[in-house]
């Protein structure tokens, strides 16, 4: 056996070993002080992990209905503000006839058919708006437009309000066209498809559908009776001068009513916001309940890990010192 060895190699190592253990603790105890969550979660929790990983996959299914539930929210409400304007401007025309279709001059009603060509082009607008690429009004067939723009429901209706004998004649001519089969609106005015819109799943086994088209009754009828409105009193078409002021009083007769039924289509969409909100508020209670379960598991004690941190970093501090002192010792040291 020689007088001389290399123990001081052999601590070397071994120090080398306690402070790689002591920064991957420190790591750990640093990690724990931030965030409040174990580092080691499987090591911390030992047979609780499965529970842990279930309540994290609620969580993560929840956030993400979450997203189809804030998109799903976004889109009714931008369909109800539109069906709000398409009502308000159906009500704002009907206000002005119910004043002018007795006793306005012809300049008023002038005026009147001026009010609902500019009244057609923003509910035609609103009835072809769209959110996130899809056309709202549109059924199923989400890349198109809803309908034609404004101009082409008058330029294509006016012929079947000149060439009737009497002002019922032209009228009932033209709500033929606009009828649900076989007319200019379907085959013509209406782009969209006739099936609905894609459900949104905003719970396990809970839908919301969006069934509401511009090719429904009620704004049919008020697209109908507008373009009616638009032009009975524009002076530049044929429809007979004695039969101009009867046409108003029909369409101002059918737009009141259309205004009325638009409020059913409204309030089925707002069934569907309800349902929207109440699923909401269930999913934002169960996410409380189960952030809380997970934490319970998952969460560390933020002052034990700091105290063990600065423990940590002072061992740390005497193995680095250590270190130094044996890199300094010469061969001499271990006679």
């Amino acid at each position: 056996m020689p007088e001389f060895g290399f123990p001081a190699q052999y601590r070397q190592a071994t120090l080398s070993r306690i402070i790689s253990d002591l920064k991957d603790r420190s790591d750990d105890a640093r990690v724990e002080t931030v965030t409040e969550r174990f580092a080691d979660v499987t090591g911390a929790l030992d047979g609780r992990v499965n529970e842990l990983f279930q309540i994290e996959k609620s969580l993560t299914d929840l956030r993400a209905y979450g997203e189809v539930i804030a998109i799903s929210e976004s889109r009714s409400r931008v369909m109800q503000e539109a069906l709000d304007n398409v009502q308000s401007a159906s009500q704002n025309l009907t206000d002005t006839s119910d004043v002018l279709r007795t006793n306005g001059t012809t300049r008023d009603l002038q005026t009147l058919s001026n009010q609902a060509r500019g009244e057609l082009d923003t509910i035609v607008s609103q009835l072809n708006i769209s959110f996130g690429g899809r056309t709202l009004f549109a059924g199923d067939e989400a890349g198109a437009a809803a309908t034609v723009p404004a101009e082409q429901f008058l330029t294509d209706s006016t012929p079947f309000l000149e060439g009737a004998a009497t002002a019922a004649g032209a009228y009932a001519n033209l709500q033929a066209e606009f009828g649900v089969t076989g007319g200019l609106f379907a085959n013509t005015f209406y782009l969209g498809g006739d099936g609905n819109a894609p459900r949104a799943e905003v719970a396990p086994g809970e839908v919301v559908d969006y069934t509401v088209r511009a090719n429904e009754d009620p704004i049919r009828n008020v697209l109908f009776n507008v373009v009616v409105l638009a032009s009975a009193y524009d002076l530049t078409n044929n429809i007979p001068a004695d039969q101009r002021r009867e046409l108003v009083e029909f369409a101002s007769d059918g737009l009141r009513n259309a205004v009325s039924d638009t409020i059913t289509v409204q309030a089925r969409l707002g069934a569907a916001e309800a349902r929207i909100a109440t699923v909401k508020a269930r999913n934002i209670a169960s996410d409380a309940s189960l952030t809380i379960a997970f934490n319970d598991l998952a969460g560390a004690d933020a002052y034990d890990a700091a105290v063990e941190l600065t423990q940590l970093e002072a061992q740390l501090e005497v193995a680095f010192a250590t270190t130094s002192r044996l890199a300094s010792l010469s061969l001499a040291s271990f006679r």
